[in-house]
């Protein structure tokens, strides 16, 4: 069997994470399969990956960052340097996504027309097509509504990650009998914890990110000020916070904003890969996260977890473990209120009941995400 997996890199953490639960999946379920790790992430190098699957990557798609910015320039198809070349022989395609369709994403018809040609070719020559968990919506623009309508044309099955993506998708046209409700798929992922310089005990992980600024509607000083009196607040409460970099450089230079704005500067950790990252968060006292998988591994492995939000991917992740939306920390908040929510989750006492409950949530999605994976394996592929 010949598996292809569309829509990770290595570069964003969490899209990290889903490449790995999915090879572990493949592996437990596939073993003699053969894998083309077609990522969305132009010019990926050649990854090392911890299985023992036989993984490709197509030669132009590692080496594609400067044939594709010349053929930008001059304005010719490129599409052969992307993941969006379709490959012969596939059987399989899982999309793995976080969040792609969407009117927030602003895809113009010259890409749409790749899309659908991209997927028609592979449906041409048998492809079954599945889109894993992941955000969808909204859809009323002309352009996001086609979105829906090509994906629904091909896929065999898609599944929205929770209930405002499954309703979104549905409502902007696409077939009831395809698309299945699940939540994220990563916290059948075990994290390890890498060899530090610092003790993670009782501290606090803070996971920026750069898409507050660049999505959320707010200015740098904003995200900055909010951070900067989480910090403090954490302080005043007796614990350390420390930062965590969940996607490259970008996030690495809030990272840094954040400690040099600091009255003390905070440590930075940096550079792992993403069961290092789950295993640093899984170790964590408590986690304040602007990305979405480090609130989802931390969720999944106990550990209480406030959120910025640029999306509604944030507040439906805290629904499915049964929090509600007072652990979304707004860019404007009163000050009193996000001391007594901080605080809240700093009480060691308040602090063990959200980590049971946690627990207690997390064997009945163990339990969906399992079935997702028999509903997929069963699928006549």
């Amino acid at each position: 069997m010949v598996i292809q997996i569309d829509g990770t890199n290595t570069l964003n953490k969490g899209a990290e994470l889903m490449l790995v639960a999915l090879l572990e999946q493949i592996e437990k379920h596939h073993p003699e399969a053969t894998v083309y790790y077609n990522t969305n992430n132009i010019g990926e190098k050649s990854q090392k990956f911890s299985t023992n699957l036989a993984i490709h990557q197509r030669f132009w798609l590692r080496n594609s960052k400067y044939p594709v910015g010349v053929l930008r320039r001059l304005k010719l198809p490129y599409t052969f340097f992307t993941s969006k070349h379709p490959v012969k022989g596939v059987n399989l395609l899982l999309d793995a996504a976080g969040f792609q369709f969407s009117d927030q994403w602003n895809y113009t018809k010259e890409r749409l027309d790749e899309l659908e040609n991209y997927y028609k070719k592979l449906k041409s020559k048998g492809t079954k097509i599945i889109f894993l968990p992941q955000a969808f919506g909204p859809f009323k623009t002309n352009e996001g509504k086609r979105a829906v309508e090509i994906i629904n044309k091909y896929a065999d099955i898609i599944f929205a990650r929770e209930e405002i993506s499954y309703n979104f998708i549905l409502e902007a046209g696409a077939d009831k009998d395809k698309v299945q409700l699940c939540t994220d798929f990563t916290l059948l992922v075990k994290g390890v914890l890498p060899k530090l310089d610092i003790q993670l005990k009782d501290k606090v992980c803070i996971i920026p990110n750069k898409k507050m600024i660049t999505h959320a509607n707010s200015s740098k000083n904003e995200y900055l000020s909010v951070m900067g009196d989480l910090i403090s607040i954490i302080r005043e409460s007796g614990r350390e916070p420390f930062l965590l970099n969940h996607e490259g450089i970008g996030d690495l230079e809030i990272c840094n904003l954040i400690s040099k704005n600091s009255n003390k500067p905070l440590d930075i950790l940096n550079g792992f890969n993403a069961k290092e990252v789950k295993g640093i968060i899984g170790s964590s006292y408590m986690v304040i996260s602007s990305r979405f998988h480090g609130v989802a591994s931390a969720l999944n492995q106990g550990v209480p977890c406030l959120s910025t939000s640029w999306n509604h991917k944030y507040e439906m992740l805290f629904n499915d473990f049964g929090l509600s939306k007072d652990y979304i920390i707004g860019l404007k908040p009163e000050i009193g209120e996000l001391n007594k929510v901080v605080k809240t989750l700093l009480d060691k006492t308040e602090n063990e009941i959200v980590r049971d409950k946690l627990k207690e949530s997390r064997v009945k999605i163990d339990k969906k995400v399992n079935e997702m994976w028999n509903l997929i394996w069963n699928k006549n592929i």
